[in-house]
Order: structure tokens, then sequence, then C-alpha cells
């Protein structure tokens, strides 16, 4: 099976769901094993939800949907949900 490239915007959906997820059931079977694939998304979502656990907050790191506007060049998740 190929690889293709993942985008921004493929990350943070990816992310996000993970985290939403997360927040609802922490021990969802899917998601845990999904987190305990030894490959590159499952060290990413293991890496993400511990990120989320320091900080609480969704990561805002991507260059997706309007982060042009925002002069620091990224948008909170809070500025996602309400179309920032």
């Amino acid at each position: 099976m190929g690889k293709y490239i993942k985008t921004a915007m493929d990350n943070k959906i990816t992310d996000y769901l993970a985290i939403e997820l997360y927040k609802k059931d922490p021990s969802n079977p899917v998601l845990l094993k999904f987190m305990d694939m030894k490959n590159e998304e499952g060290y990413h979502l293991t890496k993400v939800i511990k990120e989320y656990n320091k900080t609480n907050d969704h990561p805002d790191y991507y260059n997706t949907d309007g982060t042009w506007r925002s002069p620091t060049g990224r948008i909170t998740y809070k500025q996602f949900l309400n179309n920032a």
C-alpha cells in the first residue's frame, strides 16, 4: 500500500478528532489500538494525546483554514470552532 503526503489539514482533522474522542472516552478501545500502533501514525497520536494532557488545549500549529489572516499565523481551537 502506498503512502501519500499528509497535509496540515489531514493532521489537524486526525488530531482534533482523536482529542475529542479522548475527552469523551479516554479508554476507547479503537483510539487505544491506534495509539498502540508501532508506526508513524501511532506515535503521532500518542504524542498528540500526551501534549493535550499537559496543556488541556488543542494544538494550534497548523497552517490551515485562515491562519494567514492571523498576525501570529495560528488560530486557536476556539477560533477554529467560531470560523476564525
